[in-house]
């Protein structure tokens, strides 16, 4: 009795992360969607638009943990090509004209908010998709810079 006990608290933390994924995935598509912050901590029964955004901070904290964690399990190449993506992700998040810079530029951010969250073969396979749509496309410096680091992660002769 006190064994099964345990073991569904133990299932508790695998549970928790899931939800925070789920939670962390549906911020980011409301404000995709065009939510506003204070929209977002009226929906979370938060108080503030600031609240949310902390609250989408400490989503994204731990689900980098733990993509790190497992990442780790790997070759180090796996946890460099991850922190590339990642840097090219902020990259394009932050340029609010991203959509428009070539005709593929969607996809590419779908790419890399995909590869993320992938497993090792699929966050290289992911990676050298989103780096073959950018090899040609016109960039912004910042994501040129970001670009380039993902190309040397993903290279085999270094």
């Amino acid at each position: 009795m006190v064994e099964a006990e345990l073991g569904h608290l133990a299932e508790i933390g695998a549970a928790r992360a899931g939800l925070d994924e789920r939670e962390l995935e549906l911020i980011d598509r409301a404000r995709q969607a065009g939510a506003t912050w204070g929209q977002v901590a009226a929906a979370l029964g938060l108080a503030s638009r600031q609240a949310a955004e902390q609250r989408r901070q400490r989503l994204v904290a731990a689900a980098r943990s733990r993509r790190h964690d497992q990442d780790l399990r790997y070759a180090h190449s796996i946890v460099t090509l991850r922190m590339a993506v990642d840097d090219l992700h902020r990259s394009i998040a932050a340029d609010r004209r991203w959509a428009g810079r070539f005709p593929r530029a969607a996809l590419v951010r779908a790419t890399v908010q995909t590869a993320l969250d992938a497993p090792p073969g699929g966050l290289y396979a992911l990676a050298a998709q989103a780096d073959e749509d950018l090899t040609t496309a016109p960039l912004p410096g910042y994501v040129r810079v970001a670009a380039a680091a993902l190309r040397r992660a993903l290279s085999t002769d270094r």
